[in-house]
């Protein structure tokens, strides 16, 4: 038996310099992080060949386990697009890329397309895309030259990165107002268009208000934001 002496002065095996609640935190964003990644990469176009594709599940369906305890719902949605997506390249093409039926740019389904090289500069799609580089230029990243601010894997993936700074309020303007209220008219098209990536923008949706909820803003940082340099 140990004296009550001798447990004085054992010295812990282990001694965690983080609370339960500060790794359980870290594990969230770690998932969120993770779930953003998943989903920016299913908006790209499929792999041509089925291993990549079967790999692509595997690591999904992983991600999709840890989710389940941060939001069942989302984890519901990717799982159905998952098994019932077999989209080709050549049908992802044409939904999506080559006179796509439904762009993947945010702006496109709520802006109209101006008429005029002219008119393209002073259009409120330009204006958009002008306030999303401005809010990626606060977190020190820009686009990659290749496509649009408003290309919708590109924002996501954007999320991705950022998750770290989901106390930032900047960061949490751009979902409330850059991103969800986009999302509706581009679900309607898909809905209508009758494609599993409705399940895949339900998901994306159902996380992003899962991301603001984790880190509610404040009356300040509200206040704060109201005078900022984007918007």
């Amino acid at each position: 038996m140990v004296s009550n002496e001798k447990m004085k002065k054992t010295k812990p095996l282990y001694s965690s310099p983080c609370s339960l609640g500060e790794i359980e935190e870290q594990n969230k964003e770690k998932t969120l992080k993770d779930v953003y990644s998943l989903i920016a990469e299913l908006w790209n176009s499929p792999p041509e060949n089925n291993k990549n594709r079967e790999k692509i599940k595997k690591d999904a369906e992983k991600i999709i386990k840890k989710l389940k305890n941060i939001n069942s719902e989302s984890a519901e949605l990717l799982s159905k697009f998952l098994n019932e997506n077999q989209i080709s390249e050549e049908d992802y093409i044409d939904l999506f890329e080559l006179d796509p039926q439904c762009p993947l740019y945010l702006g496109s389904h709520t802006y109209d397309e101006p008429k005029t090289c002219a008119n393209a500069a002073v259009s409120d799609r330009n204006k958009y895309m002008i306030e999303l580089n401005a809010i990626y230029k606060h977190f020190g990243k820009s686009p990659n030259g290749k496509e649009l601010s408003d290309f919708l894997p590109l924002v996501v993936d954007f999320l991705s990165l950022t998750v770290e700074s989901n106390t930032d309020s900047v960061r949490g303007k751009l979902i409330r107002e850059y991103l969800l209220p986009f999302l509706p008219p581009m679900r309607s098209k898909l809905k209508e268009l009758k494609t599993p990536y409705v399940y895949l923008i339900d998901a994306l949706s159902n996380i992003m208000k899962t991301d603001l909820k984790t880190h509610p803003i404040s009356k300040k940082q509200e206040q704060k934001m109201e005078g900022s340099y984007v918007g």
